[in-house]
């Protein structure tokens, strides 16, 4: 089998529904399969998910002609949650650029430290900057300034919550690329753009310029913001 890199799998699961779709780089569905789960609990059906992974890994793959080794989550869960911080700048009369957004989002990092150590991450924005008390919806760069403050946001789930998830792929041998979260990637949708699939593709490609990304330790090209988070996670 290829290994096409421009596909990408998507999983979406909540209490009650999964979804699994694979787009191709176009944005063009290739395969989607939805399924009821009836369930009448509070957590995610570990075996419903086994068992709808066996029906799907390998028509996709056998649509595909390449092993499903990746896959992107999204998931709709009422233990995510979110952690809202300001972070100013300790020094006066400082040049804004991504070595002075860098010092803060330390510091934001050292601030959390104790609430993030059981949660994984699924996204770290930056909602607002402040330049000497005007505010900003993106980086003005090489401006001078006194006062530098912006305010973030951690969007998190429990690690506990996660890995039961992350083990049952573990089965398929299939890894676990990104989570992403589904209300956040409804903060996206609009009526020009109501999938949510594509959202997240979106998304991933960077639409959100003030979201920091997860990337891999050997990514060549990285922008500022994937270098932190490299350095972070």
């Amino acid at each position: 089998m290829i290994n096409n890199l421009g596909n990408r799998i998507f999983l979406f699961l909540s209490l009650d529904k999964f979804t699994i779709v694979a787009l191709n780089s176009t944005d063009d569905y290739i395969y989607k399969r939805e399924s009821s789960t009836n369930n009448k609990s509070n957590q995610i059906d570990l075996k419903f998910l086994e068992n709808f992974l066996n029906e799907n890994i390998f028509k996709i793959e056998k649509e595909l002609n390449e092993f499903v080794k990746n896959i992107f989550l999204i998931i709709d869960n009422r233990n995510i949650f979110s952690i809202h911080l300001s972070i100013k700048n300790k020094f006066d009369n400082i040049i804004i650029n991504s070595n002075s957004v860098h010092k803060l989002l330390l510091d934001a990092k050292s601030c959390c430290k104790k609430t993030l150590e059981d949660s994984d991450i699924l996204h770290m924005k930056i909602d607002k900057f402040y330049v000497d008390g005007t505010y900003f919806k993106t980086l003005p760069e090489e401006k001078n300034c006194k006062s530098f403050c912006i305010e973030m946001s951690y969007i998190c789930l429990p690690k506990k919550i996660l890995k039961p998830i992350e083990d049952v792929l573990s089965k398929y041998q299939i890894s676990l690329n990104k989570t992403l979260s589904f209300n956040y990637l409804n903060s996206f949708l609009n009526d020009k753009n109501n999938n949510l699939y594509i959202t997240a593709q979106k998304i991933l490609d960077g639409f959100n310029e003030n979201e920091v990304h997860i990337t891999s330790g050997n990514s060549k090209k990285l922008g500022f913001f994937e270098k932190f988070f490299n350095f972070f996670n």
